[in-house]
């Protein structure tokens, strides 16, 4: 509890005040106000988050990949840009397909981007480097080894082959 004045003052008379103590708390004020709203905004205090990929394709169709980011389902993140750094096909399969030859897509209203190569692949197994950057500038990149699933349809019949008699 605060000792009451030597002097007291009554209601309505001006308390004298240190100069520019005012100014010095409306400064501090909006700094405040400042850090709470950055903190609050989307994507400025962290890193935009890259989830598991999700493999939406079979071995000898477009390679098709679906990669969640952000923390919360709900969550607005606004990273700007998604690139594939690089495509690499571990053993003696196939040739990979070319990392600026993806189709990159988002949906507006999902914290989702996909991924879709140019061209077929027959390959069981890539690692394939995304990269992914915030409005800062700053740049991450996440390595995903993944197994494509063989071909659903099984090999072409000849056409002119006998066919098994009826029951």
């Amino acid at each position: 509890m605060r000792p009451a004045p030597a002097h007291p003052c009554p209601d309505n008379f001006p308390r004298r005040t240190r100069p520019g103590s005012r100014l010095r708390s409306a400064c501090t004020a909006c700094l405040v106000t400042g850090l709470a709203i950055m903190m609050m905004t989307p994507g400025a205090a962290a890193a935009v988050d890259l989830g598991d990929a999700s493999i939406l394709s079979r071995q000898g169709q477009r390679l098709q990949l679906a990669i969640p980011f952000g923390s919360d389902p709900g969550e607005r993140v606004s990273a700007t840009r998604f690139s594939v750094v690089s495509v690499e096909a571990p053993g003696d399969g196939a040739a990979p397909p070319d990392p600026r030859g993806f189709t990159i897509s988002r949906p507006e209203q999902r914290n989702v981007v996909y991924l879709r190569s140019d061209r077929p692949v027959d390959n069981e197994r890539l690692r394939i480097v995304v990269s992914v950057s915030d409005p800062g500038g700053e740049a991450a990149r996440i390595a995903y080894d993944i197994v494509i699933p063989p071909a659903r349809h099984a090999p072409a019949r000849d056409p002119h082959a006998p066919r098994p008699p009826r029951r």
